[in-house]
């Protein structure tokens, strides 16, 4: 294992055997960085369709700095507020920029950054399209045609073959479907005013065209979206998200909270936009429309589906749902008792936003109503004396944005029905050129209940925090930034797993190094302090509760060593504590990316070296993936991880990919638990995913 360390260390710095004067990384290794640190600080598995999809819009229809507005500078995702600014004012005050290199001109820009988003805009000079029809769209509108399969190959215990008798007595002892998930999804777009498309997809032991699923997918989403069509901004039927102030309302979507982003913590909402992912929670299905009248924009809109949930109580004459426990949001219906909860009430939601556009000055109003057909009455304990419960709810906010020079000032303050308040507010500001700030105070109190809200936190839910974080960049020298963040946060009411008022810490250090334009290396030092129970400690005994410390040290680097070939390096070491216990885990990675300049074909690989205690001292990696797929394993106890992705284009219509992983176990001889145990220390994943675009 020394010598493998060794090798792999030493392998960090051949770059310096070489002399290349080449283009930076690829685009793709750009949007999976962002997409990496946006995950970093989750273990759910989220979709991040939505934002690939904002990112790759850009590569295909490059963004013009020199007529873009500071909301299509936000969409961009990838500068920061003081970056947009700059923008903005170096415009007005010396006019159009003239070439890509003069941005190094603009406060808060390097090397590093020019980089990271040349792919995605441009300043040359672009005649307007003038006018718009029907016919125009079709002929230059994009078509685009997904269709994935993928299977774990090794056998689950929920494949294994059972009698009759054994299935009668115990129903959910298999799944009812085959192993394959599949997915379909066809999607048309003309620039950004035109969007429609349709997705569908099947989880891993639904049934297919047969039993509870006649109509084939367990999941369908459709969508058409059109924008700046007259007065009328955005307007959407089907399936869509809703992003309203600082997500104390309603902020549906991919959410993104602390990261080495340190400053990029204002929420950038975006109204009314299509979905086109898979979770089969997180959208609004109906209709919405945003109008705009000169400075003041209006936004309405109506959504009513059926979602899943858990049972409790029927109605004994209508045989509908009277009462429930709790939203299922796992959209997995595989056996019969995931069947008996699919789409068993029914959620209605209204919605509006009133908001007024000035230079430097942004105000906002949010209202949500929403209610289910059934009442929510939650199974009493220590710590949910004032979760939601009931059957309808609503939420009414006030947001505001106001910008004074270099410093940028936000937040929202909102309420729900029973009274409870939400308060978030912040401030990003520049000390010089070299120093960039991102303050935030948040203050949501216990009883405040918002079931679509997302708005920075600690907490997975918006209630029961209190909150203060400071972050800044600094960039010391040429090719050098340090990017760090504090946050303060305490619990004032019970949680799940901790039987007291709590509080913690969390803090992360980083130092990045850019030589050229073809090596960026960085060193994270992270740690977070939360307050839970004592182990051995009982429901009853409200004090007992002590530190659970998790430290992660990380260095990375990636650098490109022809016009070819890339290689990327990880080392990652995590350490547990939580009395009486103190466990550490580690792992080595090594990627190579191959893409030949005189063949369709694009190659990555990596072998991952993983080693820690238990599940508690687990680490999760994010790997390169089919197009809109996305994984990010957890690895733990003591084994290897590989995988490789293959993608072939047929030509310019058609693109082919291929992908393989496997993760080992050293020891361990069954893997996971329940109907997806597989006896074996080894498991195993094909995808095979085409793309048709005409």
């Amino acid at each position: 294992m020394k010598l493998i360390c060794l090798i792999v260390i030493l392998s960090f710095f051949s770059y310096f055997s070489f002399s290349q004067n080449e283009k930076a990384g690829s685009n793709d290794e750009i949007i999976e960085k962002y997409i990496e640190e946006i995950a970093s600080n989750t273990d759910k598995e989220l979709d991040y369709t939505t934002l690939y999809e904002d990112l790759t819009f850009y590569l295909n229809e490059p963004l013009n700095l020199n007529t873009a507005t500071k909301n299509d500078l936000e969409k961009l995702q990838l500068l920061s507020d003081f970056q947009i600014n700059a923008i903005l004012q170096y415009i007005k005050d010396y006019g159009q920029i003239l070439s890509i290199y003069e941005i190094l001109n603009i406060q808060g820009f390097n090397d590093e950054y020019i980089k990271t988003i040349m792919p995605f805009v441009t300043v040359i000079k672009t005649t307007p399209i003038l006018g718009f029809s029907p016919q125009k769209a079709i002929k230059y509108g994009s078509n685009k045609i997904f269709i994935r399969t993928q299977r774990v190959l090794e056998k689950e215990a929920g494949y294994m073959p059972e009698s009759d008798s054994l299935l009668a007595a115990s129903p959910n002892s298999r799944f009812l479907g085959r192993p394959e998930k599949l997915f379909f999804r066809y999607s048309f777009s003309y620039k950004s005013k035109i969007s429609w498309g349709l997705t569908a997809e099947k989880d891993p032991g639904e049934e297919f065209f047969k039993g509870s699923q006649k109509r084939g997918f367990d999941y369908y989403s459709a969508h058409i979206l059109l924008k700046d069509i007259g007065p009328v901004k955005t307007i959407v039927f089907g399936d869509y998200y809703a992003q309203f102030g600082q997500g104390l309302v309603v902020f549906s979507g991919y959410n993104y909270g602390k990261s080495s982003m340190v400053t990029s913590t204002r929420k950038r909402a975006q109204g009314l936009k299509k979905y086109s992912g898979t979770d089969e929670n997180l959208f609004f299905r109906g209709a919405g429309a945003t109008f705009r009248l000169s400075k003041i924009d209006f936004t309405a809109f109506a959504s009513q589906k059926k979602i899943d949930a858990n049972v409790t109580a029927v109605d004994s004459l209508t045989g509908l749902a009277e009462d429930i426990s709790s939203l299922q949001t796992s959209g997995e219906h595989a056996y019969p008792s995931e069947l008996a909860d699919r789409k068993s009430i029914r959620e209605t939601v209204l919605g509006g936003n009133l908001s007024l556009n000035l230079n430097k000055l942004k105000i906002g109003f949010t209202g949500l109503q929403y209610s289910y057909s059934a009442n929510l009455l939650k199974t009493p304990t220590i710590y949910n004396q004032y979760d939601f419960s009931g059957n309808s709810n609503y939420n009414l906010s006030t947001d505001y944005q106001i910008v004074i020079k270099d410093v940028t000032l936000f937040g929202e303050a909102a309420q729900s029905k029973n009274g409870g308040k939400a308060l978030i507010s912040g401030m990003l500001f520049n000390l010089t050129s070299q120093i960039n700030m991102s303050l935030i105070y948040r203050n949501y109190e216990r009883n405040y209940q918002s079931n679509y809200s997302s708005a920075f936190g600690e907490n997975t839910i918006n209630s029961n925090e209190h909150g203060f974080y400071i972050g800044t960049t600094i960039f010391p020298y040429p090719k050098w930034h340090l990017s760090a963040y504090y946050d303060l946060f305490s619990f004032p009411w019970l949680k799940s797993g901790v039987y007291a008022p709590s509080k913690g810490t969390d803090y992360l250090v980083e130092l990045g190094y850019s030589p050229n334009r073809n090596v960026s290396a960085y060193l994270r030092y992270k740690q977070k302090v939360k307050e839970e129970n004592i182990s051995s400690t009982v429901p009853s005994v409200i004090d007992a509760i002590e530190n659970n410390v998790n430290t992660k040290i990380r260095f990375n680097i990636a650098y490109k060593v022809s016009k070819t070939l890339e290689f990327r390096n990880r080392i990652e070491w995590l350490k547990y504590q939580k009395l009486p216990t103190t466990e550490q885990g580690y792992l080595i990675y090594q990627d190579i990316i191959y893409k030949p300049l005189s063949y369709p074909l694009t190659f990555s690989a990596r072998y991952c070296i993983f080693d820690t205690d238990s599940y508690n001292s687990r680490l999760y990696e994010y790997e390169n993936d089919v197009l809109y797929a996305f994984s990010i394993p957890a690895l733990y106890d003591k084994g290897t991880r590989i995988y490789f992705n293959l993608k072939y284009d047929l030509g310019k219509k058609i693109e082919l990919w291929l992908r393989y992983s496997q993760t080992y176990y050293q020891n361990m001889q069954s893997i996971s638990s329940g109907l997806t145990q597989i006896d074996g220390n080894k498991k195993s994943e094909v995808k095979i995913q085409m793309r048709i675009s005409f």
